[in-house]
C-alpha cells in the first residue's frame, strides 16, 4: 500500500494510490474519494500535496463527504485540514435565514478557538447572494480512518454548538438517530457551554464506562474530573441486564484511572454522569443507586434525562 506523486517538469500530474490513478487539474491538488484512502497510513501521504476529500467520483461528478475540505501532511502523523464552506442563498431552504446561521457558526468557531485552540477561522465573506466560511485545524492521526473520524467529530461538534446557540430546528434530541449522534451533536457542545474544560469523546474505545470525560477547576483551585456514560433511548428498571450493565460500568468508571491528554497524566473521576436521550422508567435510578454498595460512589452519581438536557440547552439559546 502506497501513495505516489507523479510529476512532469516539477508540476503535479497525478497520484497513484495502490495502482489507481487520480489526475490533478491544477498541478497543486488532487481529488480522491475517502474509501480509497482508508487503508493508507497518514505518513504515506507525500509532503506538500493537497488532497481534496470526497465520498465518490462518478462520471466526472464529485460527491462531497461533508463539506469541501483539503488535507495536507504538515509533519509526522500531523495533517492540516482546511474547510471551505460556501452556501448560495437561492439554494438555502433551511428554517433559519442563511446569514444568521453562518454568522453564528463563525462565532462558534472563534469561541471554540479561544477555549480549545484547535480550530482557526481563516475567513468569512458575505457576498449577499452567497456566504463563504473558511476554517482549518491540525489533527494528529496514524491512519486515514482515524483522521476521518476526527474530522467528522469536529464538524459535528461545530454544527451542534451552532444549533444550540440558535435554538434552531436543525438538530434536536429527537433528530438524533443513534448514540453517537446524540453524543457529538448534543452532549459535547452542551458540556462545553456549561463551562467544563478538557471535554473529550472516547469514540468507540470506552475508557472503562466513560464515553465522555471532562474537568472543572474547583473552588480549591484543583481540577476535578467527570465521566459520562451515554445511552440512547429510555432506561427501564425492569431490564435487569441493562441495569446491571450500568452498575458495572459505573463502578469501573470510578475505579479505573484514565489518561488525560491535556494534563498528560493518569487521573480518576470524582463524579459520574449517566446521560440518556429518553427517560428513566420503572425506578431505574433507584435500582442503579441500590446496586452500588459504596456510599462515596453512590453519592457522586448524576442522572440526566432528555427532559433535563432540553432544559439545560435552553440556557444557551441565542435570541433570534
Amino acid at each position: 500500500m502506497a501513495i505516489e506523486a507523479i510529476y512532469d517538469d516539477n508540476f503535479l500530474c497525478s497520484l497513484n494510490i495502490d495502482g489507481e490513478i487520480f489526475e490533478s487539474e491544477d498541478s497543486q491538488s488532487v481529488t480522491v474519494p475517502i474509501p480509497v484512502l482508508l487503508k493508507q497510513q497518514i505518513n504515506d501521504l507525500p509532503e506538500g500535496i493537497l488532497i481534496e476529500l470526497c465520498d465518490l467520483i462518478a462520471e466526472d461528478v464529485v460527491m462531497c463527504h461533508n463539506l469541501p475540505m483539503t488535507i495536507s501532511l504538515t509533519s509526522c502523523n500531523k495533517v492540516k485540514v482546511s474547510f471551505d464552506e460556501r452556501e448560495l442563498l437561492k439554494y438555502w431552504d433551511a428554517p433559519l435565514e442563511l446569514k444568521l446561521w453562518m454568522e453564528t457558526k463563525r462565532d462558534v468557531i472563534v469561541e471554540r478557538n479561544k477555549n480549545l485552540n484547535d480550530v482557526v477561522l481563516e475567513g468569512y465573506n458575505d457576498g449577499g447572494a452567497d456566504i463563504s466560511l473558511t476554517y482549518s485545524c491540525e489533527i494528529e492521526a496514524n491512519t486515514f480512518d482515524d483522521l476521518i473520524q476526527a474530522i467528522d467529530q469536529i464538524t459535528a461538534e461545530i454544527d451542534g454548538a451552532t444549533d444550540i446557540a440558535l435554538g434552531s430546528p436543525f438538530e434536536k434530541i429527537e433528530n438524533c438517530k443513534k448514540e453517537s449522534d446524540f453524543t457529538v451533536k448534543i452532549l459535547l457542545p452542551l458540556f462545553r457551554n456549561l463551562g467544563f474544560s478538557n471535554v473529550k469523546y472516547n469514540h468507540g474505545n470506552k475508557e472503562y464506562g466513560k464515553d465522555i470525560t471532562f474537568a472543572r477547576r474547583s473552588e480549591f483551585d484543583e481540577y476535578e474530573y467527570y465521566g459520562v456514560q451515554v445511552k440512547y433511548g429510555d432506561i427501564s428498571g425492569g431490564a435487569n441486564g441493562e441495569i446491571n450493565g450500568l452498575i458495572n460500568q459505573t463502578i469501573d468508571a470510578f475505579k479505573m484511572p484514565f489518561y488525560d491528554v491535556y494534563s498528560r497524566r493518569k487521573v480518576r473521576i470524582s463524579k459520574m454522569v449517566i446521560a440518556i436521550s429518553g427517560k428513566f422508567t420503572q425506578n431505574a435510578i433507584e435500582k442503579v443507586v441500590d446496586g452500588i454498595t459504596e456510599f462515596p460512589l453512590k453519592n457522586n452519581i448524576i442522572f440526566i434525562d432528555g427532559e433535563k438536557i432540553r432544559t439545560l440547552l435552553d440556557r444557551y439559546r441565542r435570541a433570534i
